[in-house]
Order: C-alpha cells, then structure tokens, then sequence
C-alpha cells in the first residue's frame, strides 16, 4: 500500500503543537511498519540527516518537494495527488485538495476547535473564512481522526451533518525522554534561564488569548501578596508568542508582579524535562483543549498539576490533577496554594507517572496506521 503523509509544515523554524504531532507520528510510523511505502510531501528539501531522523533510515520512506506557493495545497499538491495517486492520504493540517482522485482515500487529523478563539472570530466575514476550510475538511475526508473525546463532542455539535461513525479517537503519545531528571539536570536548567533557586510554577504552551494568562496572573498575583510564605515564588511562561499576546505580556505588570513572573519565549524540546522536574506544579487555565500534551509530559515528570475544568484535560488527566474554574481567579489562587502546599502525595506523583507513561507514540502510531490500512482495504 502506498501511504501519502503531508509534511508541509514539518521544516517551519518554530514548531507548536501540530507539528510536533506530525513529526512523532511520522517517525513512529516509520519505526513500526516495514511493509508500506510512504510519501511524505515537503514544501523544501530536507537535510539527509534530518529526513533519517525522521523516518529511523526506513527504506520504504521517500519525499516529493512540492515548491511552496500560494494555494499549495489546492493547486501544487492537488496536482501532484491526481498525477501520482497514492493509496491513501493523511494530513494532520485541517485541510484538504477540492479536486482529487476516486483513486486515493482521504484521511484527516482534526486537533481542536480552538481556532474560535482567534482575533476576530466574532466577525462573521472573518468567522464564515476561518470555519470554510475545516468544514470542508470535515465533510469531504473519509475518515477523520481526533485526539479526543472532547474533540469529537466539539465536531459533533457543529451543523455540519458529519456522520459520528466517521471520526476515531486517537490519543497522542509522550517521548520517553519525559522523566524525572535529577537535581544536577534541574540546576543547570535553573542557571541557563536565569530562574535562581526559588521555587516555581510552570506554563507551557503559545501565548494566545485562549490561554487564559491574565487571569492565571492575577490569581498568581492574589498568592503571593495575600501569603507572605510564597513571596518569592514564580511563575514562568514557556512558549513562543502567538496572536494577541500583548494582554498577556502586560498582565505582570498590570498585576504588580513584574519580578516573579518570567516569560522564557520557546524553550528546546530537551530542556522541558528538567523545566517540569524543577517545577512546583504544571499550570494551565487554559479555556479551550483539543488534547493536551504538556499536561501528559508534566505528569511523565512526576510534576503536581494544576488545570482548568475542561473536558479535554479531565478527559486526559483521568483525575489526576487538581482541578479549576479558569474564571475564578479566587478557584486558581487555591488550586496554586494546594500545589505550592505539597498536599499532592509522592504516591500520587509516581501513580500519575505511571498513567501518563502508558501514552505512547507507538501506540498512536499503530492505530493511525490500521485506520489508513482498514480504510483501503474496506474501499
């Protein structure tokens, strides 16, 4: 069988969350099936070292470099599906060609929704724009795939008559390299972001509005001054700005806590886990989640967790971390107290280890895989 795999967007400088999936999907897949060819489709030629990374030196795995124009997807990479029809096409991107081959079956991973919460959604020019391509995305690939229940719960409610049977429950999975790292790895990481030795908690993600910074600020701000014991604690923000970020970068100071809280911009992938090690809690208010990963990576560190009450992370943290309302400041405050309090057992850190650890990106690969597989057998 051959097996088509976009990885349009798997060179950009600064990968987030998507791209991170389609990168240790592709590599898992890689590693697991020596039956298939597979075909991933690149926007620029790749570094022979980077592609044997990527595809663990796996013969059956080739690249077409598509050049990186306007509509790529519609006219450049449409063009090359119809002249070369692969079996089956996967794209972890939400969208796919309008003109395509009866020949080649169309596969989509759907992350989330959460692109609602972008600048100007509540325009409906901007928002008919923004939802067009998912939409149809949605309704025109053959078998969609989520990281979620709570994903397949926010599909489902939109009107656009997608048949449940359709979509699949995929979770994502954690690199083994999340661990617990000793107290040597964590000093290092301390001096190379300038942390100090006070005691922290951690946010990993893009700074977008949806992830609820100011209001994590102002209950960060409530703590430290309403508890003089937390006075040097601080708050440190990893990851690359996204849209709308100003309220979030201006919340410290509008909050009056300048000097504890710290925006680290994008760290490397390999400094996390001694980021999350060092850590008091993981902290995430965040208002929308299609999955969420770094909760997954923070519990694979043994890391107290401290998340909003929403579905996807109650669906993924399985009750293992402390809960709360992400609009009540006064809810976040003591959710920060019971973390900083070490009221989170080291029973309950292993168990959570042990539960976050059994997310694995072979899993997650050999059910993609049977997906693309039964879905062309079943043609």
């Amino acid at each position: 069988m051959k097996i088509g795999l976009n990885g349009q967007k798997l060179l950009i400088d600064s990968p987030a969350g998507p791209e991170k999936y389609t990168y240790n999907l592709f590599q898992a897949l890689a590693k697991i099936d020596k039956k298939n060819k597979y075909i991933i489709y690149l926007d620029k030629k790749p570094g022979k070292e980077w592609f044997k990374n990527l595809t663990c030196n796996n013969p059956n795995c080739s690249y077409v470099v598509i050049p990186n124009t306007l509509f790529w997807t519609q006219i450049n990479l449409a063009a090359e599906l119809l002249n070369n029809p692969p079996d089956v096409f996967f794209t972890a991107i939400h969208t796919i060609p309008m003109v395509r081959s009866s020949k080649t079956k169309f596969v989509t991973m759907i992350h989330g929704l959460e692109y609602k919460y972008t600048a100007g959604y509540d325009n409906p020019i901007y928002r008919f724009k923004i939802d067009r391509p998912v939409k149809y995305t949605a309704q025109h690939s053959d078998k969609i795939i989520v990281p979620s229940q709570a994903t397949k719960s926010a599909l489902l409610k939109q009107t656009w008559g997608i048949d449940r049977e359709k979509i699949e429950i995929i979770y994502e999975g954690v690199n083994t390299n999340f661990k617990k790292k000793t107290v040597k790895d964590v000093n290092l990481i301390r001096e190379r972001y300038e942390i100090g030795q006070s005691s922290y908690l951690l946010f990993v993600s893009t700074i977008q509005p949806r992830k609820n910074i100011p209001n994590t600020v102002a209950a960060f701000s409530k703590l430290i001054k309403e508890n003089t014991k937390f006075k040097d604690t601080k708050l440190l923000l990893a990851g690359k700005f996204g849209w709308d970020f100003n309220e979030s970068l201006d919340s410290p100071k509008k909050y009056g806590v300048e000097k504890n809280v710290l925006f680290l911009g994008r760290v490397l992938d390999e400094d996390l886990p001694s980021l999350f090690s060092g850590a008091k809690g993981y902290i995430n208010m965040s208002l929308e989640e299609g999955f969420g990963l770094p909760l997954l990576e923070a519990m694979s560190c043994e890391t107290p967790c401290l998340v909003s009450d929403i579905p996807a992370f109650d669906e993924i943290g399985s009750g293992f971390p402390v809960f709360a309302d992400p609009n009540d400041i006064e809810n976040i405050k003591e959710g920060m107290i019971t973390i900083l309090s070490g009221k989170v057992s080291d029973e309950h850190r292993k168990e959570s280890r042990k539960y976050a650890q059994s997310f694995t990106w072979e899993n997650t690969a050999k059910r993609t895989l049977a997906v693309l597989e039964n879905l062309v057998k079943n043609a």
